[in-house]
C-alpha cells in the first residue's frame, strides 16, 4: 500500500515537472510519508525511476492486449478489429476525469540521458509491443481489402501510435481533453480512408 502511494504521487509529480526537477521531498509531501519511509522502498532514485516505468508499461501492455482482445471479440475481420481497437481508445480518453493524463514514456523520453539501460528497454519494448500488435492486424487487412494507396503497416502503425502520443501533449498544454478524443477519431478516420471502408 505505502509503495503505490510512492509510486502514484511520484509519477504525479514527473509528469507536473519531469523527473529531473522531482525531488525526494517533493515526492514525500504528496505520499504524506517520511525520508526513511522512502528509501526503505526505494534505495534510489533510479531505483524509483525503473520501477514507474515498469509499473505503467504493464499497464500499457494491458489496455493493448485488452482493447485488442475485446476488438477481437466485436469484429471478426481484422480491419474492423484495428478501427475498434481505435475507438476503445477514444472510448478511454471521454472517460478521463479530473486532471489531464499524461504519458510516462513520452516524460521519459525528453529527459532519457537520466536513465540505465535497463529502463530504456522497458519503454522500447511496450512501444514495440503497441506497434506490432497493430500492424500485424493492419497486414492482415491489407490481404482481405483493397487499399486506395500503398502503404507499409508498419509505417502506419508508428502514425497512429504517434498520433495518440502527441495528443497527450497538446491535450496538456492546450489544456483540452477533448483533443485526445479529436485525435484519435481522426486517427481512425486516416485508416479508413487508407481502405475503402466507412470510418
Amino acid at each position: 500500500m505505502t509503495r503505490r502511494k510512492i509510486l502514484d504521487a511520484a509519477q504525479q509529480a514527473v509528469l507536473e515537472r519531469g523527473f529531473a526537477a522531482t525531488s525526494v521531498d517533493r515526492i514525500q509531501d504528496l505520499a504524506e510519508i517520511s525520508r526513511g519511509t522512502f528509501f526503505y522502498h526505494f534505495p534510489t532514485k533510479d531505483a524509483l525511476a525503473r520501477s514507474l516505468i515498469e509499473r505503467y508499461a504493464g499497464a500499457d501492455r494491458r489496455i493493448v492486449e485488452g482493447f485488442m482482445a475485446r476488438a477481437e471479440t466485436l469484429a471478426r475481420d481484422p480491419l474492423r478489429q484495428v478501427l475498434v481497437f481505435l475507438s476503445l481508445h477514444e472510448e478511454l480518453f471521454r472517460g478521463e476525469k479530473g486532471d489531464l493524463p499524461g504519458c510516462l514514456f513520452a516524460s521519459y523520453s525528453y529527459e532519457a540521458r537520466l536513465f540505465d539501460s535497463r529502463t530504456h528497454a522497458l519503454i522500447q519494448e511496450s512501444i514495440e509491443r503497441w506497434r506490432r500488435v497493430l500492424a500485424a492486424k493492419l497486414e492482415e487487412a491489407v490481404e482481405l481489402h483493397p487499399t486506395r494507396v500503398d502503404f507499409d503497416p508498419w509505417s502506419v502503425a508508428d502514425l497512429l501510435y504517434g498520433i495518440l502520443q502527441g495528443a497527450f501533449v497538446l491535450s496538456r498544454v492546450l489544456d483540452d481533453p477533448g483533443l485526445m478524443i479529436e485525435h484519435t477519431r481522426h486517427a481512425r478516420t486516416h485508416v479508413a480512408l487508407l481502405f475503402e471502408v466507412e470510418p
